[in-house]
């Protein structure tokens, strides 16, 4: 006998399943209907549907943006927002100095 599947919060999905995600932003009702396995708290949908489709695209990317920042950020240290590992470069001293 198999041991149940646990459930699996909707920031989880949405991070890790790209079409999901994209549904998610398009329908947040419809997407967790029809995903019984996906959790997500009243405060969660309310938010969600309170938002327009650009307001909802652009905070649910963020989120996504955001877990994957701080996990680079775990593996490889600190990541300026250009991408750059270590951060921004430091500025150059001007000729002559330094």
């Amino acid at each position: 006998m198999s041991s149940p599947t646990p459930p699996i919060p909707i920031w989880v999905r949405a991070v890790a399943d790209p079409r999901f995600r994209e549904a998610l932003i398009a329908d947040p009702l419809r997407t967790l209907a029809s995903e019984p396995g996906v959790v997500a708290s009243p405060e969660q949908v309310r938010q969600l549907e309170e938002m327009d489709p650009t307001e909802r695209a652009e905070f649910v990317r963020g989120v996504v943006r955001e877990v994957h920042m701080r996990g680079g950020q775990a593996r490889f240290g600190a990541i300026g927002r250009d991408g750059r590992i270590g951060g921004p470069p430091p500025e150059e001293s001007p000729p002559g100095q330094g």
